[in-house]
């Protein structure tokens, strides 16, 4: 768990809501908050995805599930952390030092795909990568990449765990493939305007890349492992206390789906955070909303989770910060059960088998 704090401009030394600020913690008030990392003012986009990306990268082509999860007021920078300007996952952009941890994930994932193809003298090493985007207004689901698709399932498998019936999945096979879909899904996501924010969030988005890798060995006939690893990035809604009088209904309609689903979100997390051990799936109501139930894997779940609490420094904001650092503070005590999701050789001969009965089951039908 790490926290952002958003640069305000003009803000006199006196107006500062937080107050000793190191790497790894911050006081409001009274109360002391310590967690991995703190990003004051002055940090950079780089800086972010130095201590996120990069691992996450690492992980996912370990076979690991890997997640980031942007949690914060709006207006205070989740989604500029997430995915930086359109403009700068443009490739020659005199910008790119603006991209978010997301383009810069997947510039650097294909980055190590290459690299790890053009070293396997010794084996063959095939890769396979798809991507959806999914957005969730007032409590329905929304295919970012096909308009057409409105108010979307969740169904659950017994096999390979639930998935949204007809959500779009897109094959991609380099940086410019993912930076397409990015860009596409993102100038469909709906916004609106808050007292400090112009141009607000009024959704919670997930961008999904699945990867599947197969590995065999120059001697072999048949790949001897295959490994599939989900990476999850989601950037939530901001949420808001001070509503205007003249807000208008639908805005208001927003508001309060939006704090439900935050609040079902933050139910979860207390139940996870509850001792050492985490909770069994059945006594953790993931399905209570459309948004906690597709975080089942990330939070409690095998998965490797980075959340970015995003803060202002400001005094006007107290409430609000105090909020998201509570919220980062439960967090820090949940306990992911992450595991390479990994077929190996024996595993994939006795598959083989099974399905060469089925098919001979079959014939004989």
């Amino acid at each position: 768990v790490v926290v952002r704090i958003k640069p305000v401009n003009g803000i006199a030394a006196g107006d500062t809501l937080l107050r000793n600020v190191t790497k790894d913690s911050l006081t409001v008030g009274e109360r002391n908050y310590t967690f991995d990392s703190v990003f004051d003012v002055h940090s950079t986009q780089e800086d972010l995805y130095q201590r996120i990306g990069v691992p996450l990268v690492k992980d996912a082509l370990s076979g690991y599930n890997a997640s980031i999860f942007a949690y914060g007021q709006t207006g205070t920078g989740k989604s500029y952390t997430m995915w930086g300007p359109p403009s700068a996952m443009v490739e020659g952009q005199a910008t790119t030092e603006l991209q978010g941890i997301v383009p810069r994930i997947f510039k650097d994932l294909f980055s190590e795909i290459q690299k790890d193809q053009g070293n396997s003298d010794d084996k063959q090493i095939n890769y396979h990568c798809r991507c959806s985007f999914l957005e969730i207004y007032d409590e329905k689901i929304y295919d970012l990449l096909d308009p057409k698709q409105r108010n979307l399932e969740i169904k659950d498998d017994p096999r390979n765990g639930f998935y949204v019936e007809n959500l779009t999945e897109e094959y991609v096979t380099c940086y410019e493939d993912v930076t397409h879909v990015l860009i596409m899904g993102l100038s469909k996501r709906k916004l609106g305007a808050t007292s400090v924010n112009s141009k607000s969030s009024r959704s919670h988005i997930m961008f999904t890349c699945v990867i599947d890798s197969w590995h065999k060995e120059a001697f072999s006939t048949c790949f001897g492992t295959s490994k599939t690893s989900r990476i999850s990035l989601v950037d939530l809604a901001g949420f808001e206390t001070n509503l205007l009088g003249d807000r208008d209904r639908q805005h208001l309609k927003e508001t309060k789906y939006i704090k439900k689903s935050l609040s079902k979100l933050g139910h979860i997390l207390n139940v996870l955070a509850q001792g050492n051990q985490p909770a069994s799936s059945e006594e953790v109501p993931y399905r209570s909303s459309r948004m906690t139930h597709l975080l089942r894997e990330s939070f409690g779940g095998n998965a490797k989770l980075s959340i970015i609490c995003t803060v202002f420094p400001d005094n006007g904001n107290c409430n609000e910060t105090a909020s998201t650092l509570r919220f980062g503070s439960r967090a820090r005590l949940m306990k992911n059960m992450p595991v390479v999701n990994e077929l190996k050789e024996d595993e994939v001969n006795d598959l083989s088998d099974q399905i060469r009965q089925l098919k001979e089951e079959l014939m004989r039908a």
